[in-house]
């Protein structure tokens, strides 16, 4: 994977990985839609259908592409971030991205206000790289503070969404490759500059 991550970029594709690891010679993510082919047809109808919303298609792409369902993912999150999510509104089944920022200490100050430094925060596995893992802190013995953001961008506008033609099959793995593609571009357009917000 040679696309770095910078302050806007939050989610991406590993096309490689994908391709080397897949046990059919076409794609790893293929394997694991075939696992899931229940998400993808249409309950509604009496014989095998596609379900015909591309946001519920959307949705269930973007689920079986990343972690827990995939891990490593066929979408990879910023490394700093502790998840990038797809959902439908329990109101009117439009699309949303939902995105877990953690936040240490430092980007709570407001003036003087300070958290005490004795209060444990989010350790960074590594300072060289702006974009490390923040993980809970291992001293169960001292106070620990953890914050975190929840950033929402609605895709009720995205365009180029899928409509898909399939259930099973190669033509479900082109059309999910697809679908979490243009998810990935919206989320970075719309979201990334959010985050970058926050965190600066």
């Amino acid at each position: 994977m040679t696309t770095k991550w910078t302050d806007q970029r939050l989610v991406r594709l590993d096309r490689t990985y994908d391709h080397e690891q897949a046990s059919d010679g076409f794609s790893r993510f293929g394997q694991y839609l075939k696992l899931n082919a229940n998400l993808f047809r249409d309950a509604w109808q009496d014989e095998p259908a596609p379900v015909k919303d591309p946001a519920e298609f959307a949705a269930h792409a973007w689920r079986v592409a990343t972690a827990p369902v995939m891990a490593p993912g066929y979408v990879r999150w910023r490394p700093d971030l502790h998840g990038v999510t797809l959902h439908r509104d329990d109101y009117d089944g439009a699309l949303y991205a939902e995105i877990r920022v953690p936040l240490q200490h430092h980007y709570l100050h407001v003036g003087d206000k300070r958290l005490p430094y004795t209060w444990q925060d989010w350790e960074r596995e590594r300072y060289d790289d702006p974009f490390t893992d923040l993980e809970e802190p291992r001293d169960p013995k001292r106070p620990t503070v953890l914050a975190s953001a929840v950033v929402r961008v609605p895709g009720r506008e995205w365009t180029g969404l899928v409509t898909p033609s399939a259930y099973e099959g190669r033509r479900l793995t082109n059309e999910a490759m697809e679908a979490v593609s243009i998810a990935v571009q919206h989320i970075n357009r719309d979201a990334g500059p959010i985050v970058a917000r926050l965190l600066s």
